[in-house]
């Protein structure tokens, strides 16, 4: 079977070289001890350090209304969370439980002996894994040659997927809960899977793409980047203001409101980290996220847009004084619009090149700062589901089968070809193979026909396939 997928998907796909290397099968891959054994410990250090007060409650939504315009440095958001000196200092302690352990400011210096080499991390399993496989497959396609770290959970985990559809695209299954003692302190989901998987990778350098996130060009070249070189850490912005409460900083042990940081929150949606520089950086943000969902999601969002795992990483650097580069190119919604009263609909957002950024920023000369990636957050690019569970592939009020990510023109332009075209291009080949494999899918009847059918009625008319 592996070698049927990667010979279907080399003749799907006829401009990428070949590599015999890239095929291979394997299973899911042991973690390793030592990396175990230094997360148990820390495990161990974040339930000692659990907050001990009562979970947060917000008592009004912070407003991201002046979103649009938001540029420079960022200014303190209206509290919208009320809690007692009180309990701002029993939070301070536990906190503090973690900065002030005696092996927490050297941590940077066990990341040569845990980790070497460069990939690319990302989490999926269940509804996910379609869109991450595709995720592959784009990246393939940019001639990338970075190896990719999956990690799922237990309960998702799927062999014929993980054993011989991923390794056939230099892509290896991890599970998080091999990592995890038997005795482990908490159990994890959602957002809180991102630092672990993170952390968990035996890659030092990583590039970081959540499963909906698609690769534009080769993101190596972005490890090559002054401002990663330089800072060992790279975040993108959102389209909101930032909202965290600032009792944050007082919690997290700071004097005063930080300065410098930028007006926009984070969009995680795909991260540059060198452990070597901000090992502690991840570990803090593990412990945000740990107790995220009764406290530091609440902290660090106070209910607005997209609260989660998004601000803890750039938080976590903040706090503990580490550099960081922000891209300030302005994310780029993609989308299209309505045909009566022209209303757009965002399916998607564009995040762009830090070296160009960096460059043009600082006024050197530059050409136009390219885009990065792709991040598929609206409308995710699961073909089983786009196809029978929602309209997002219609014109809204019509059954009219429409492009979501603008036309074909205006994709040229911005990326140099049709991406939406080729995404839908591998999305048919996806469905084709793998609708009687993917568990996702296999109750999704039709699912191949149905996307064929798509394709050609908003692509190309005129396109032939070959039997599934």
């Amino acid at each position: 079977m592996a070698w049927f997928y990667a010979k279907q998907y080399y003749c799907f796909n006829p401009f990428i070289t070949s590599n015999n290397n890239i095929f291979r099968v394997g299973k899911a891959n042991p973690p390793s001890s030592a990396i175990v054994d230094f997360w148990a410990k820390w495990a161990n250090v974040f339930e000692a350090a659990k907050p001990t007060v009562k979970p947060i409650e917000i008592v009004w939504t912070a407003s991201t209304a002046n979103s649009k315009n938001a540029t420079g440095e960022r200014k303190p958001t209206p509290q919208g969370i009320d809690l007692s000196k009180k309990d701002v200092e029993a939070l301070r302690k536990s906190h503090a439980l973690v900065l002030e352990h005696p092996d927490f400011k050297t941590v940077e210096a066990q990341a040569s002996r845990l980790y070497n080499g460069v990939g690319i991390v990302t989490v999926a399993g269940g509804a996910l894994l379609g869109p991450a496989i595709l995720s592959v497959r784009m990246l393939r396609k940019t001639k990338s040659t970075l190896p990719v770290q999956v990690y799922l959970q237990s309960k998702e985990y799927e062999a014929e997927i993980c054993e011989e559809v991923l390794p056939a695209l230099d892509a290896e299954c991890y599970i998080i809960q091999d990592f995890l003692r038997k005795d482990a302190p908490f159990e994890v989901e959602r957002y809180q899977l991102k630092p672990l998987a993170m952390i968990f990778s035996s890659f030092e350098a990583i590039v970081w793409m959540d499963a909906d996130c698609i690769a534009l060009h080769d993101p190596a070249e972005l490890l090559a980047s002054q401002p990663y070189a330089s800072t060992g850490l790279i975040t993108w912005p959102d389209y909101w203001i930032a909202t965290e409460d600032r009792v944050f900083y007082t919690i997290a042990g700071l004097s005063s409101y930080p300065k410098g940081m930028p007006a926009r929150s984070t969009e995680s949606g795909q991260l540059l980290v060198d452990k070597s520089k901000h090992l502690s950086t991840l570990l803090l943000a593990a412990y945000y996220n740990i107790h995220g969902p009764a406290y530091y999601y609440q902290l660090l969002g106070q209910g607005a847009p997209g609260e989660g795992d998004k601000e803890t990483f750039l938080a976590a650097a903040v706090v503990l004084g580490q550099s960081y580069y922000r891209v300030k190119h302005d994310v780029e919604a993609l989308g299209f619009r309505e045909e009566r009263i022209g209303e757009f609909y965002g399916k998607a957002m564009v995040q762009y090149h830090p070296d160009d950024d960096y460059t043009t920023k600082n006024g050197a000369e530059a050409g136009d700062v390219r885009p990065s990636f792709l991040h598929a957050n609206v409308a995710k690019m699961n073909v089983g589901h786009l196809l029978y569970d929602d309209g997002v592939l219609y014109m809204p009020g019509t059954r009219k089968p429409i492009r979501i990510w603008g036309s074909a023109e205006s994709n040229v332009e911005k990326f140099g070809y049709d991406v939406e075209k080729v995404v839908w291009q591998e999305m048919v080949s996806l469905a084709c193979d793998l609708q009687h494999v993917l568990e996702d899918w296999k109750k999704r009847k039709g699912l191949c026909k149905k996307a064929r059918e798509h394709y050609a009625a908003v692509f190309d008319a005129n396109a032939t396939f070959n039997p599934p």
